[in-house]
């Protein structure tokens, strides 16, 4: 290769790499520091040196469902593959959001005020750590470990055995006690908090509204309850052949394999105690890898519906889907069919990713929510269930595959489930799905930023900031790119991210890598501007010199939004005409639709239903 070559090859990279980082998008310096040291790049890749830590768990748990009381004994063993020396280990105790004196969100039961999670003994490599090394400090338990710092590479064996009482308050949100014999039971243990490459350890306290940030795990989790008790957990089962009395072990196996919904048990059938094997208590096993949380529910009158699903054409894997619910929540007959179908669209259509856990579990519990295979569901009867449910089990891939931050940006969650139950429910009912009313909120002084983080917001800031808006963002996308594009991207932000932890960053700039376009005329208005959407009719004339009307499009609010006409003639013949949101790419105010050739126009109706518009009493004209 000649020098003059060489050197060519090596302005050419250099000129590639200052482009990339001409971003065009405010980088907090904080973030930049990520960049600059190399565990993120600029193209959206995981850096050359990207790293994260991770832990095991072996936990057990006894749940006496009289006393709502929970007691476990966990080892964890953390691994800090950092390039840090650690000096504190930092415990997220989440249900301290009940300790006296804690801060919450929201108005809690005050009889369910107490001491929070009780810590009964905590060792570290086999040593018990005096009360002076300890603090607790809002929902974390802190341990100082000056004296022997976990040095990179290394890893640390924690002991914890601890009691916590679950609330009372049926409409205690997300730590449900259904009624005296069902609970659903997340937020449960103490859990290693996430030490990143961004901030360090995270410090955004549970306080009711802010939802996850976790590393991924693994988890073998043994639970006892009293007999007659079913217990549906995070991850595969494990001694289901020990518990289950034939035919229920058979219907369980079979609705592995079932493309049809298997009655597994009903509520008649577990009362009349045929279903297990006689014990004094029930004791599951479950285990899961690489998950970033563990969820249990239990009960000992629900019914269980099972089926599973192809999720990945290749290798012909199955999920198996479950719905436990009440024989009073009318809707939850058909709850098992509406998430293995949505799972189904999922896997092959949008996102159009291979659905990643093998197994899924909807529980009849009081809340919408979400939780690594489980979700915890009220009845909407006589609602429709489907959008809730697709909603909830969509987000396995956001924030659970893809380790998001949704503490600080819930919109990379939240607005993707939103936006994949939006296309799910119409494509799975008759019913049409909804934008949840951003033409409404857009614009107004709590309409925020979706990139102010989401730990500073509160509702409705928060809600429209995490849901409404980031949907609508993603409907223009969909719109702009086309299927076949938008889904080439997804498909590698998720295999460059899938079981890491990205940023917005690292999602914008693996979208304009992909793309093969810079979309910061799409990313900085939507996501790190105030404004709103706003498009209206401004003219209808003729052009003499072209011989046919023109109708002028204005853009009045600054977010940008598809023009999308449907014009109707004086002859009655009609057209559709549809303009992608780049029309405004640069800045334009106005643009010229032409119309057909030697016909007049006696109507045009601008919008549609997937294009968020805040003034629709500009959208139409009529001739006079």
């Amino acid at each position: 290769m000649s020098r003059f070559l060489t050197l060519l090859l090596l302005l050419n990279a250099a000129f590639t790499a200052l482009s990339a980082q001409d971003t065009a998008l405010f980088l907090p310096r904080n973030i930049l520091r990520a960049y600059e040291k190399g565990t993120r790049s600029f193209d959206g890749r995981p850096g050359p040196k990207y790293w994260q830590n991770r832990a095991s768990y072996q936990i057990n748990v006894r749940l006496e469902p009289k006393k709502r009381l929970v007691k476990g004994l966990a080892t964890i063993v953390y691994f800090n593959q950092s390039p840090d020396t650690l000096r504190l280990l930092r415990f997220k105790l989440a249900a301290d959001r009940y300790r006296r004196g804690s801060l919450r969100d929201d108005d809690v039961n005050p009889a369910d005020v107490g001491e929070g999670v009780r810590i009964e003994q905590l060792t570290l490599n086999g040593q018990p750590v005096p009360d002076k090394e300890r603090t607790r400090r809002r929902t974390f338990l802190e341990v100082n470990i000056r004296q022997k710092p976990l040095l990179p590479g290394d890893s640390v064996r924690v002991q914890i055995q601890w009691t916590y009482t679950l609330p009372s308050d049926k409409r205690a949100t997300r730590e449900c006690v259904c009624d005296p014999t069902t609970f659903f039971v997340p937020y449960w243990y103490p859990q290693v908090a996430v030490y990143d490459d961004i901030r360090g350890w995270a410090g955004t306290p549970y306080s009711g509204q802010q939802e996850f940030y976790h590393d991924f795990a693994d988890y073998d989790v043994t639970l006892t309850l009293p007999r007659g008790f079913m217990v549906w957990a995070t991850g595969e089962w494990q001694n289901a052949a020990d518990l289950l009395k034939e035919p229920y072990l058979e219907r369980f196996e079979r609705a592995h394999r079932a493309d049809t919904v298997v009655r597994i048990f009903t509520e008649d059938e577990l009362k009349r105690g045929g279903v297990f094997r006689q014990a004094q208590q029930h004791v599951f096993r479950y285990r899961a890898t690489n998950v970033p949380d563990f969820t249990f529910a239990a009960s000992d009158h629900y019914n269980w519906d099972a089926t599973s699903v192809v999720v990945d054409s290749a290798t012909g894997r199955r999920t198996f889907v479950s719905a436990a619910y009440n024989t009073r929540s009318s809707d939850f007959y058909r709850v098992a069919r509406i998430a293995a179908d949505g799972i189904r669209l999922m896997s092959f259509w949008l996102p159009g990713y291979p659905f990643p856990y093998p197994c899924m579990t909807v529980f009849n519990g009081n809340d919408g929510m979400e939780y690594p295979m489980m979700v915890n569901d009220a009845s909407v009867a006589p609602g429709d269930p489907t959008n809730l449910t697709v909603h909830e089990v969509a987000h396995t891939y956001f924030p659970f595959m893809m380790g998001i931050n949704e503490q600080e940006y819930a919109w990379m969650d939240e607005g993707w489930a939103s936006f994949f139950d939006f296309f799910l429910t119409d494509s799975l009912t008759s019913r049409k799905g909804n934008l949840r009313g951003y033409n409404f909120s857009a614009g107004n002084d709590f309409d925020v930023p979706p990139m102010v983080r989401s730990s500073f917001l509160r509702s409705p800031a928060y809600g429209i900031a995490s849901y409404s808006r980031p949907q609508a963002a993603y409907t223009v996308l969909f719109d702009q790119l086309g299927y076949e594009t938008f889904h080439r991207c997804m498909v590698e932000y998720m295999d460059r991210w899938k079981g890491k932890h990205p940023t917005p960053y690292d999602f914008f700039f693996t979208w304009n890598e992909v793309s093969g376009q810079s979309l910061h005329w799409l990313w900085r208005p939507w996501f790190f501007e105030w404004g709103y959407p706003d498009v209206g009719i401004r003219s209808v004339e003729h052009d003499a010199g072209a011989g046919r009307d023109v109708v002028t499009v204005e853009r009045i609010g600054n977010l940008p939004i598809p023009v999308h006409l449907h014009i109707t003639y004086t002859d009655k013949t009609s057209e559709t005409v549809h303009l992608k949101a780049e029309v405004w790419k640069n800045g334009e105010r106005q643009c010229s639709v032409p119309c057909a050739p030697g016909k007049s126009v006696n109507r045009v109706e601008l919008g549609d239903r997937l294009i968020p518009d805040t003034d629709r009493t500009n959208n139409s004209w009529k001739r006079n």
